[in-house]
């Protein structure tokens, strides 16, 4: 059965790593599950390898670089709160890393998504489940546990749950720098 849902990635320069995210979709790619990347601007080859793997590729260059207005960088200054000293200047380039994904998930031809970033790697994606779910009347929001990193012999050594997979019609990401899921 096809997944009802899309993967959405944003994209810069993720050539090394654009890869080993596309092999451990394998499944979901066999079962002509559609995936969006949007290139913020490589100079590698990261969107000829998502072409080549059957992605569907939007390059938007510096789209969404923007520069930091005196306000914001008073608030994010504040936010970090690192003794009066200044982590960001009015002026400053930055990332709009909410804006990004909320561009990029437009982009969707299915209603749920999956935002990953590119170099995650799925170690176990059971899609006839998923599908299932999100059948569900209710379904907006999955979370799942996400490992963030490994011990020298393997083992998960930081794991928590997370969300990256929800219905693009109910959330939006908020946020210039770490951005989080929200209710629109």
């Amino acid at each position: 059965m096809k997944p009802n849902f899309s993967v959405v990635l944003i994209a810069r320069n993720e050539e090394k790593t654009l890869p080993r995210l596309l092999e451990s979709l394998g499944e979901f790619r066999a079962r002509e599950g559609e995936i969006v990347l949007v290139d913020t601007g490589s100079s590698d080859k990261t969107a000829e390898i998502a072409r080549t793997s059957g992605c569907i590729v939007e390059e938007v260059g510096d789209r969404f670089q923007r520069v930091i207005t005196q306000d914001e960088a008073f608030q994010m200054n504040l936010a970090l709160d690192l003794d009066d000293k200044a982590v960001v200047e009015p002026e400053d380039r930055l990332f709009d890393y909410s804006a990004a994904r909320n561009y990029a998930a437009t982009l969707a031809k299915t209603k749920f998504v999956f935002t990953p970033d590119c170099d995650e790697v799925l170690t176990m994606l059971n899609l006839d489940e998923i599908n299932k779910v999100l059948e569900e009347p209710d379904a907006d929001l999955l979370e799942y546990d996400f490992v963030f990193s490994h011990d020298a012999e393997g083992n998960e050594l930081i794991k928590f749950m997370h969300s990256k997979f929800y219905d693009r019609t109910k959330f939006e990401w908020r946020g210039v720098i770490h951005e989080v899921l929200q209710l629109k």
